[in-house]
């Protein structure tokens, strides 16, 4: 049997086959996880072969100074270092004492970063070392044993083939970067060529831009793009030193431009002319000295916004000349075609690249909206070079709409990258300055503008109140992105960068382009992921059955009763017909609809199944529509229920609205009608409908045409609508509050679902399915699915001769209550008559009111005891419409009677979570506890 750390290990190793070629950090990230586990010891290193460098690359490194040695690089072809002695050999090496080790620079490492002792491993893909791990201990000899290195070993076997791709594709970016960084230097050279060339006066000319001083530092300076003089001896001397040092009093430009590159001096914002270059303070002193500058024109060329420095463009005279006016203005043109020379020439390459990445990954085939997502953000990150990101799908519960990354257990809805940098995101509220500050961040206020926005410095940004929400401390700036499909903001891709001022207008365009290459694809993804959500519901409904019935029908309508033969020969009779219009509409693309949509209207009294009737219908449509039509696909299929809402949010609900139009209506939204186009759509209550919804719902039956709340656009959809109803349409006609003909368009097919009363013969084998379906759900986790409880047929009879008032849901109320105080493993006639004893000799008034109570009492007594808990008491059973959002909020108050005052006080009294731990996931558990009871069941 494995052990927990093998289960561990092979879940790394599968996690890290998950990734695409574009999340080589990480892959290295889980891979130092991975040996950590292995060799129980906290520090390792990983270089990798870098064939633009010539070098072994520090890729990753864990443990003690782990920033400064991924600065440490080795040369490839040299055996007088150990790592690349190992690469070279392809031969695992063991070093007891590295101070000992003949190679100064081994005794270095040792004295520098207290590694001690060494075990080096060359990671082997198709006959070739591709890279080197170590790992390193800060004690002489101690190394890894046998079995550790042979685990070692095996576990690096499994992933360096997914650690080499990613490593090609990572080099290729950076070959990629080093092309448009090529482009962009030789295109400034012929421009500041030309300038020299352009004014008789001019010695040298130069454009600089900004730039880190080392690569990682915070402190940055400008770079020497180009530079050009007739004299190839002051050239050379120029670019000597290519860095200049913004640090403060460093240079001359510093006075002017901060570490960031962007200009605080405001005579900078304009050309500036410094007529006595040795008089001021120089860090390039030779200028003068050396080479007898004397004057300097400088245009800056910058971002207005931002005074964000684009480029700098400096032209240097030996004597002290004065620019005419002409001069000036040439050279400001000048510059201002550098400036776009540099932007527009330099990006070419890497867009290219991006539609060729895009494209090829929108060829792939992808299992789900989550997987495709991960790709595109890991495509984003990597083409950018962000440090990391997420892409949040947007989602609307109770009218209001977010920003969703990952539920609050961890489950990734959306997409994160480098998720150890982005951890917990929570649900973010879309909306702008509207919106109370905590509350604002720049996703949420792009995905209620629709533009893209970039945050400089976030540091800046959250100081003074803006659009800034802190996921974590380190990120410093931030771009995003609203993908837009058919006018509506379906996601917003945010990017992140460790240092401030990073994104530029090119990372704009670049995730634009992103963005409008994936919007259909993405759409089209979540529009498949809701339908297969939904079918799978439905079947969950259908698809349970229990051996010992015999009497299932269709999907599982159980009984032998007339009244439930009726039930089966209706879907029987029905469905084809109506199938042959379903398949109809999906050979043609009609707008006009001249008989009109087909209808069914379901009626009955509370709790008698019509929805479970509903289920049945669709399930054999779809059986239909995987037949004879697509075998792979699946029907589009929405439900709602009327009584839900309320005026313009029952119109949204079924129609959709525009932007603005209603007090919360931030983005644009597509109706259920129209989302279920093809299909299926099954409305509950519809007598509840208002006067308004009728009209358009009369409409749209009549023609199939409709228009979104707010909008004078006529949309068209094809749908089967089946409504259903406990409630005396033909009373509601006489008493003015329904519409006698949508009465009649809704009625064209007509069946009633029957009391439980008047199937009684039914009975006995619906109590056997629903105790075998409640057994499967609120079973302990020691019991299995042959320990399911039996029950007597003295029990059956007794519930065959109860008298119902609240029909099917009333006799799964009961055997969930003999099912929770059995004093055995069978129900007998005696658990069930306590049971109906309890609930005493109701009248029909207010029969709703005392199951809910007496349900809820029980439920609680059961979590109280510590036999369920929230989730599988409450949560789970609500979820799958087994109980009421009554019971729910009464189980609530039941507890808060018992001195639960406090959310974090309920929480606990119903075994949701501790709240008053610090570990993540009880902290997630709160956060969904708190959500589901505010905005699903709407506790006050």
């Amino acid at each position: 049997m494995d052990s927990p750390l093998d289960a561990r290990i092979a879940a790394l190793a599968a996690k890290i086959g998950s990734y695409g070629k574009e999340n080589l950090e990480d892959i290295l990230h889980v891979v130092i996880e991975a040996l950590g586990l292995i060799s129980r010891q906290n520090r390792c290193r990983i270089y990798l072969e870098d064939l633009t460098s010539g070098s072994l690359s520090c890729a990753a490194a864990s443990g003690l100074l782990a920033q400064a040695i991924r600065q440490q690089h080795f040369p490839i072809n040299s055996a007088e270092y150990m790592v690349s002695r190992v690469y070279i050999s392809q031969e695992e090496a063991q070093v007891e004492d590295v101070g000992a080790f003949p190679s100064p620079f081994a005794r270095e490492l040792a004295e520098r970063f207290a590694i001690l002792s060494c075990y080096l491993v060359p990671l082997l893909h198709q006959g070739r070392a591709v890279g080197v791990a170590c790992l390193d201990s800060s004690r002489k000899g101690q190394l890894p044993g046998e079995e550790v290195r042979r685990q070692l070993k095996g576990f690096l076997d499994r992933v360096v083939p997914v650690i080499d791709q990613a490593r090609k594709y990572h080099q290729q970016m950076v070959l990629a970067r080093r092309v448009d960084e090529a482009k962009k230097k030789e295109a400034a050279f012929t421009m500041v060529k030309s300038a020299v060339r352009l004014i008789d006066k001019l010695s040298l000319a130069s454009v600089l831009v900004p730039s880190q001083m080392v690569p990682g530092a915070a402190e940055g300076g400008l770079q020497i793009l180009a530079s050009y003089s007739e004299e190839k001896e002051a050239k050379r001397l120029y670019e000597d030193e290519r860095q200049i040092n913004l640090g403060r009093g460093k240079s001359l430009l510093s006075r002017f431009i901060n570490s960031a590159g962007v200009i605080t001096d405001e005579t900078l914002l304009g050309p500036l002319y410094i007529p006595n270059l040795p008089a001021e303070t120089l860090q390039k002193r030779y200028l003068t000295e050396e080479m007898g500058l004397k004057s300097l024109y400088m245009v800056p060329r910058f971002e207005p916004r931002t005074r964000r420095l684009i480029c700098l463009v400096n032209y240097y005279t030996r004597e002290a000349h004065r620019f005419s006016d002409f001069e000036k203005g040439l050279l400001e043109a000048h510059a201002e075609m550098a400036q776009r020379v540099i932007q527009e020439i330099g990006g070419e390459h890497m867009e290219i690249q991006v539609l060729s990445e895009i494209n090829d990954l929108l060829q792939e085939k992808f299992e789900g909206v989550q997987t495709f997502l991960n790709r595109v953000l890991s495509k984003a990150t990597e083409l950018i070079g962000a440090d990391t990101g997420s892409i949040a799908l947007v989602r609307e519960q109770d009218g209001v709409k977010w920003l969703v990354v990952e539920e609050p257990d961890g489950r990734l809805v959306g997409a994160k990258s480098k998720e150890w940098l982005k951890k917990n995101i929570p649900p973010i509220r879309i909306g702008g300055r509207d919106l109370p500050a905590e509350e604002r961040s720049l996703t949420g206020y792009v995905a209620h503008s629709g533009r893209p926005h970039v945050i400089e410095d976030t540091d800046e940004e959250k100081r003074g109140g803006g659009l800034y929400r802190e996921i974590t401390e380190v990120i410093k700036s931030e771009i995003a992105v609203p993908v837009v499909f058919d006018g509506e903001v379906i996601a917003v891709i945010c990017l992140d960068s460790l240092r401030p001022i990073f994104f530029t207008d090119e990372h704009k365009r670049i995730l634009l382009i992103i963005e409008r290459m994936i919007s259909r694809y993405l759409s089209d993804l979540q529009r498949i992921e809701k339908l297969t959500t939904e079918v799978n519901r439905l079947r969950s409904d259908v698809g349970y059955k229990d051996p010992k019935i015999s009497s299932y029908k269709l999907g599982n309508i159980i009984g032998n009763s007339p009244k439930a033969n009726a039930l089966v020969e209706f879907i029987q009779r029905i469905t084809p017909p109506i199938f042959n219009r379903i398949a109809y509409w999906s050979r043609t693309d009609v707008q006009e609809a001249t008989l009109g949509l087909p209808s069914i209207l379901v009626t009955g009294p509370t709790g008698s199944g019509k929805e479970f009737f509903f289920n049945n219908i669709f399930s054999k449509l779809n059986e239909m529509y995987q037949a004879q039509i697509d075998p792979r696909g699946e029907l589009p299929v929405k439900k709602s229920n009327i009584a839900a809402y309320s005026g313009e949010l029952t119109y949204s609900e079924l129609f959709g609205h525009k932007r603005g139009a209603f007090t919360g209506a931030h983005t644009d939204r597509t109706g259920i009608l129209e989302e279920a186009h093809g299909g299926v759509v099954f409305l509950d209550e519809i007598g509840d409908a208002d006067p308004k919804t009728q009209v358009q719902l009369l409409r749209f039956l009549d023609n199939g045409g409709f228009m979104r709340l707010g909008d004078n656009v006529t949309r068209y959809a094809r749908v089967l609508l089946i409504a259903a109803t406990n409630k005396n349409l033909r009373q509601l006609i006489d008493e003015g509050l329904f519409r006698e003909d949508l009465y009649h368009r809704l009625s064209e097919l007509t069946i009633e679902v029957p009391s439980l009363n008047e199937r009684r013969e039914d009975i006995p084998d619906l109590a056997v399915h629903f105790l075998g379906k409640l057994y499967r759900v609120y079973k302990r986790p020691e019991e299995g699915d042959e320990d399911a409880p039996a029950i007597t047929r003295g029990a059956q009879n007794l519930l065959t001769t109860h008298h119902y008032t609240g029909n099917i849901r009333e006799l799964r109320s009961i055997l969930l209550r003999a099912l929770f105080f059995r004093r055995g493993r069978i129900v007998t006639e005696d658990d069930v008559r306590e049971v109906l004893a309890g609930m005493g000799n109701r009248s029909a008034a207010g029969t709703g009111e005392k199951l809910t109570g007496e349900l809820a009492r029980e439920i609680f007594e059961t979590i109280s005891a510590g036999r369920a808990d929230f989730w599988s008491g409450l949560h789970t059973p609500f979820s799958e419409n087994r109980i009421s959002r009554d019971v729910v909020a009464a189980t609530v108050e039941l507890a808060r009677g018992q001195g639960a005052t406090s959310m974090p006080k309920i929480a606990e009294a119903l075994g949701a979570c501790d709240p008053r731990s610090d570990s993540d996931q009880e902290r997630k558990l709160f956060y969904k506890f708190k959500n589901f009871l505010y905005k699903t069941i709407r506790i006050s």
